[in-house]
C-alpha cells in the first residue's frame, strides 16, 4: 500500500474527531509533519519508505483519537488527568465500602430482605437496593467536582503566584472552639434523647415515638459512644491548648477514628436502633454515610499526616 495513502487515511481519522473549524489547518499541519518524519526515517535507514515503515511511524505517533486530543481546545475540564487516579480510588472505594457493609447484612436477612428466604432472593434484593444504590457516592463526587471545576474555570486567567508556606499541623483556635461548642451541644441533645418524654412531655406523641430507642441498643451499644466522645473531646482540647497537632495526637486521632468505625459498624449490624421503622431506615442510611466518610478520612489522614508531621518552628 502506498505510504502517502496510509498517512492520508490516518490524517482523516484524526481530524474527524476535531471541530470542523480546526480540521483543515490541523490536517495540513499533521500531514506535512508525518511526511517529513517518514522521509527522515527513510533517509536514516537508506531505503525507500514502505507500508511497514509508515505503520511503524504511525504506531509510535499514537492512536488517532489520542492525537486529536492533543489538538483539541482544553475547554471545560471536569476531572483533570492528574486527579483521575485519586478520584477513581475514592469513588470506587466508597462503593466497595457500602457493598462490604450491606451485603453481609442482607444475606443474613436484614435491611430490605426480611421477607425473603432464599439467598438468591436476598442477593437480588440487595442488588436492587443497596447494591445499585451504592453508586450515589460516585454521583455525589462528580457533582462536587463539577462545582469545583466551575469555580476553577473562573480563575483560569489569573496569573500564577507562589503559594504561601502551609503548616498543616497548626490549628485555627477560634474555629476549633466553635466546633467544640457545637459538639458539646449536639452530644448533650443526643444523650438526652432517650429521656425525651421526661424533659419535653409536651411534644406530640408521634414525635416521642419516632425518637424512641430499643432497650437492647440503650443497654449494650449506646454507652460506648460516651467513651469515644470523652476521648475525642480530651484529644481536641489538648490540641487546642497546644495550638497544633503532633505525632502522638495524630496517632490518637487515627485510633479514635478506627474506634468510631468499629462502633458504627456494630450499631449497623447488631440489631435495631429505633423502634419506629421510618426512624430506623433514616438513621441506618445516615450511619452508612458516616461510615464511608470515616473510612475516607482514615485513609486520607494516614497518607497525608501520619508520616509528614513537622516539628514546630523555632
Amino acid at each position: 500500500m502506498d505510504p502517502e495513502a496510509i498517512i492520508e487515511g490516518y490524517v482523516r481519522d484524526v481530524v474527524r474527531h476535531l471541530p470542523r473549524s480546526q480540521r483543515q489547518d490541523v490536517g495540513f499541519e499533521l500531514r506535512s509533519l508525518l511526511l517529513e518524519d517518514l522521509a527522515g526515517r527513510a533517509a536514516d535507514t537508506g531505503r525507500p519508505a514502505d507500508a511497514a515503515m509508515t505503520m511503524e511511524l504511525l504506531t509510535a505517533f499514537g492512536r488517532p483519537l489520542d492525537v486529536a486530543d492533543r489538538y483539541r481546545p482544553s475547554g471545560f475540564t471536569v476531572i483533570r488527568p492528574a486527579d483521575a487516579p485519586r478520584f477513581a480510588w475514592v469513588a470506587l472505594g466508597g462503593v466497595l465500602v457500602q457493598w462490604a457493609i450491606t451485603l453481609p447484612v442482607v444475606l443474613r436477612g436484614g435491611l430490605q430482605a426480611e421477607g425473603t428466604t432464599s439467598w438468591a432472593g436476598r442477593l437480588a434484593s440487595w442488588w436492587l437496593t443497596w447494591g445499585l444504590g451504592a453508586f450515589w457516592w460516585p454521583g455525589f463526587l462528580i457533582a462536587l467536582t463539577l462545582v469545583a471545576a466551575a469555580v476553577s474555570s473562573r480563575r483560569a486567567d489569573q496569573p500564577w503566584t507562589p503559594p504561601r508556606a502551609l503548616d498543616r499541623d497548626q490549628v485555627h483556635r477560634p474555629g476549633m472552639v466553635l466546633a467544640l461548642t457545637f459538639w458539646v451541644v449536639g452530644a448533650t441533645i443526643l444523650i438526652a434523647l432517650p429521656w425525651l418524654d421526661t424533659w419535653a412531655p409536651g411534644l406530640p406523641q408521634p414525635v416521642l415515638e419516632a425518637f424512641a430507642f430499643t432497650p437492647d441498643f440503650l443497654r449494650e451499644r449506646a454507652p460506648w459512644v460516651l467513651l469515644l466522645w470523652a476521648i475525642d473531646f480530651g484529644l481536641y482540647a489538648a490540641v487546642l491548648r497546644d495550638g497544633r497537632w503532633n505525632r502522638q495526637t495524630r496517632r490518637l486521632a487515627l485510633a479514635t477514628n478506627l474506634g468510631w468505625l468499629v462502633l458504627l459498624s456494630w450499631w449497623l449490624f447488631a440489631g435495631r436502633i429505633f423502634r419506629a421503622e421510618a426512624a430506623e431506615d433514616t438513621v441506618r442510611f445516615g450511619l452508612l454515610v458516616v461510615v464511608v466518610i470515616v473510612v475516607v478520612d482514615v485513609v486520607a489522614t494516614t497518607r497525608r499526616h501520619l508520616t509528614a508531621i513537622r516539628p514546630p518552628a523555632a
